[in-house]
């Protein structure tokens, strides 16, 4: 694989932080690139430039923080849903077979009353026409009883409903903000982790170029050393020299095994996935043409109209209910599905709360203080994200111009180490001052990497701060 360092060229509108690729050299190149134009507009055809584009997929559709949010997101919409079909009638079928033994009874005096009459007409008409009757006793609980019913009922004057639906909406409208904020999040870090681990790669090929060097010097001290031309100490001030180089490449491989790792966990994938960094060239254009404001503030406005609702759903507590009630169904000891045994039943159901101690009152005085309390966290929220874009622009604006210095200075150093190396081995050049001009070369090569990782960033930072990278449609908040 390439291993190199970003470059910096300047074009027409803008800076432009090419990162292109070259085998080991004296300035190794980095296979990425960012471009920064303050007239352009963002469109799909310049992400599909961005060569981090496939990683950003990735983390999109793998990243487990993301996917947890997106849960999120599906259980506020089916919240809504709930609100929504609270709103509309409702169908019920109930049944009920019912065994009953024992219970109150009726107790009706039917031989007591019938009985004298019947004696009498029995004597008068000379017959046993009219017989003695028994007493009756009446169970009030039927020994089988079924009753089986279809329920409709239907709210028709609900205002706390209504207002309970633009809650839930509010909610989930705000739930899908979070979501964008997450996503937005996670693309700058990916193009941070990327940046870092480049900026990692191409460290260990300035200090891998940086051993050869200081080997080829230590064999050139061992030469000078059996010869007799130089005493020991050249020979361990060397290695000496090479040895501090080893250790710090040692820990450069390091933490590019760390930036490796921490890529592949925001890609969702296994941590030790080998990382092939793009080599195509592209441009992103700059924040400055974003349209879309932050979601994290819109996340908090829509949190507010949630409050709002729910204090117009208090106070709408003070009115009156109506809803329709209609029954239809048979009942009896046996089903029997014919005129004789079906009913059918149609209520309108009105319900007002009259009094209720307080509960409404406080209800509404506690989304009141939650409304004003959200109210303030937004202007609070917006003052700071303007705050943190204007930081994004000037860091980034500070970073552009330190890659310049760091450019120069590298230029500088190699030209000194150039001018060195020809006195030493022209023994114009002690071993100290060659190896100042090494160390110089080395420290303004890596100073260049760093720094133009850090404009890389801070350009990340940037399109976080203005919401500018454009996102797939279903990470996008409505």
């Amino acid at each position: 694989m390439r291993n190199a360092i970003p470059r910096l060229s300047t074009a027409a509108g803008g800076a432009l932080l090419v990162l292109g690729t070259a085998q080991a050299a004296p300035a190794p190149q980095l296979s990425m690139s960012l471009g920064l134009s303050s007239t352009a507009t963002v469109t799909a055809a310049a992400v599909q430039d961005d060569p981090l584009v496939g990683f950003i997929a990735e983390a999109l559709a793998n990243n487990a923080s993301l996917g947890a949010q997106n849960q999120s997101v599906n259980a506020r919409f089916e919240a809504l849903r709930e609100a929504r079909a609270q709103r509309l009638p409702q169908l019920d079928l109930k049944a009920r077979y019912t065994v009953a033994d024992g219970g109150r009874t009726i107790d009706f005096p039917a031989g007591d009353l019938l009985n004298p009459v019947y004696t009498t007409l029995n004597q008068l008409t000379g017959t046993q026409n009219f017989p003695q009757i028994q007493n009756q006793s009446i169970d009030l609980l039927r020994e089988k009883e079924q009753d089986t019913r279809l329920s409709l009922t239907a709210p028709l004057f609900a205002p706390a409903l209504d207002n309970a639906i633009d809650a839930r909406q509010s909610l989930y409208q705000s739930e899908t903000a979070a979501r964008e904020a997450l996503a937005r999040t996670l693309v700058r870090d990916v193009k941070q982790a990327a940046y870092a681990l480049a900026q990692a790669r191409a460290g260990i090929m300035i200090l891998e170029s940086s051993e050869r060097t200081l080997s080829e010097n230590v064999r050139v001290a061992q030469s000078l050393l059996d010869a007799g031309k130089a005493t020991r100490d050249r020979r361990l001030r060397a290695d000496a020299e090479r040895l501090a180089v080893v250790q710090r490449l040692d820990l450069a491989r390091a933490q590019a095994q760390q930036a490796q790792r921490y890529l592949n966990f925001l890609r969702g994938q296994p941590l030790d996935t080998p990382v092939e960094l793009p080599p195509a060239e592209g441009r992103i254009a700059d924040a400055a043409a974003a349209t879309r404001s932050r979601p994290e503030l819109r996340q908090i406005e829509h949190a507010v109209d949630a409050a709002e609702a729910k204090r117009r759903a208090a106070r709408a507590g003070r009115w009156p209910t109506l809803a329709l009630g209609a029954d239809y169904g048979i009942e009896g000891e046996r089903y029997n599905f014919d005129r004789d045994h079906d009913f059918s039943l149609a209520s309108l159901v009105l319900n007002w709360s009259v009094f209720d101690f307080g509960l409404r009152r406080a209800q509404q005085a506690q989304a009141a203080a939650e409304t004003a309390s959200l109210k303030a966290q937004r202007e609070d929220l917006r003052q700071k994200l303007a705050m943190a874009e204007q930081a994004a622009r000037e860091d980034l604006a500070v970073a552009l111009r330190a890659v310049d210095s760091a450019s120069a200075r590298q230029d500088a150093a190699d030209e000194s180490f150039r001018i060195s190396s020809r006195k030493r081995d022209a023994g114009q050049l002690s071993q100290v001052e060659f190896f100042d001009a090494e160390r110089a070369q080395t420290d303004a090569r890596l100073n260049l990497v760093i720094a133009r990782q850090a404009a890389l960033s801070r350009a990340a930072e940037l399109e976080y701060a203005t919401a500018a990278y454009p996102l797939p449609a279903q990470h996008l908040a409505e």
